[in-house]
């Protein structure tokens, strides 16, 4: 990518990008410019409408054609990559959402084609939690809508969005609602940053909601919280897909730099063998990641059968990471441990696939529910 879109591509790059197919592309390397003003770049590009429908003024990419642009822009631009995941994601949920409710969420997807507008993702809470679906932050309803307080941390995005898709739970009843919230409603501020090691250029930080006014009509979903329905299902496939291709460009940058090292010294030795162990881990990896996506699309896996193989995804990335990582350090030495050398950038970010939701204590439990007939749950507890 970048300055060898021209050229022919290497044996392993060619590998490892076949299957992934979007006609949008990331402008090269980044700059020296801040997180903020990068991913404020990118978004005016077209990466904002990604999956907002065309007759809304989206490009109307699909589940894995968005996916693909993330992976586009994870090998390239992690930092990046990862905080427009969370939009990706949100916006595609919404495009979905209104897909199967013809409902007035088109006014909202318009908009935000309309002005490049960042979605931010609002569902973490300070402490983590390892039931995602649950929520601390408060919604007290109001007669135009609700009034709602609470922290979300860690939150990408948090001063480059103008909208905020924010999770909380009604007071006095058992139900939780998805909102939409302007990023510069009364009460609503962006505090400190994220002290991570990396994905640095995120745009990471505390959201703190002291009585924000949300309107009804910013409201596209209420429901009993806990509950699995359409929603969590088709929320929890667009997650795990983008995620995964994100990360998989962010392997598939690592493996290139490994594999450019070995063929510029022109002794290979027992690192072909490691090298080809990596790669098949993540060429894998990413063939598991656009079949979910297509047999989503194309409604041959859905329900909790779908929400399974999601989970299962999710679980998988961080597994793959992992051996990747194991396979490739050997032949990478010391520049993965050596500050300002890509490769140990690369490595640091790709740490953070082991961050995401859900939980890694619950995965494997989730999929063994639904393959034992059980109910599923994200409580590790249950």
């Amino acid at each position: 990518m970048g300055n060898r879109a021209e050229q022919e591509p290497a044996p392993h790059m060619a590998l490892l990008d076949s299957g992934w197919h979007t006609d949008w592309a990331p402008d090269g390397v980044p700059d020296r410019t801040s997180g903020a003003a990068r991913i404020r770049q990118l978004a005016a590009s077209g990466f904002a409408a990604l999956a907002i429908p065309r007759e809304f003024g989206g490009a109307g990419a699909g589940l894995v054609e968005v996916a693909s642009a993330q992976r586009a822009l994870g090998a390239v631009d992690p930092s990046a990559a990862i905080a427009l995941n969370m939009h990706s994601f949100t916006v595609g949920l919404m495009a979905d959402y209104w897909q199967r409710h013809r409902d007035t969420s088109w006014m909202l997807l318009e908009g935000i084609a309309g002005s490049h507008a960042l979605v931010a993702s609002a569902f973490a809470e300070p402490g983590g939690s390892p039931n995602f679906m649950s929520s601390r932050s408060s919604a007290v309803e109001t007669g135009k809508g609700y009034r709602v307080s609470g922290i979300k941390y860690p939150c990408s995005l948090a001063s480059t969005a103008t909208l905020v898709c924010l999770t909380a739970r009604v007071e006095a009843t058992d139900e939780t609602i998805l909102a939409l919230c302007p990023a510069a409603s009364a009460g609503l501020t962006v505090e400190g940053d994220w002290p991570s090691m990396g994905m640095t250029g995120s745009d990471t930080a505390k959201l703190v909601l002291r009585d924000v006014d949300v309107d009804d009509r910013l409201v596209f979903h209420r429901g009993p919280a806990g509950v699995i329905d359409d929603t969590v299902i088709s929320g929890m496939v667009w997650f795990s897909v983008l995620l995964s291709a994100t990360y998989h460009g962010v392997l598939s940058a690592l493996l290139d730099l490994a594999y450019r090292q070995v063929t510029g010294s022109g002794q290979y030795g027992t690192r072909v063998s490691l090298l080809g162990r990596a790669t098949r881990e993540v060429l894998m990896l990413g063939g598991a990641c656009r079949q979910l996506g297509r047999d989503f699309e194309d409604g041959g896996l859905s329900g909790r059968a779908a929400l399974a193989a999601a989970v299962a995804l999710r679980a998988t990335l961080s597994d793959v990471r992992d051996r990747a990582l194991s396979a490739v350090t050997p032949v990478l030495g010391s520049s993965l441990y050596t500050r300002d050398q890509p490769a140990a950038k690369l490595l640091v970010d790709s740490l953070a696939a082991h961050h995401h939701p859900p939980s890694l204590l619950v995965c494997d439990q989730v999929v063994g529910d639904h393959c034992t007939g059980r109910e599923i749950s994200f409580d590790p507890a249950g």
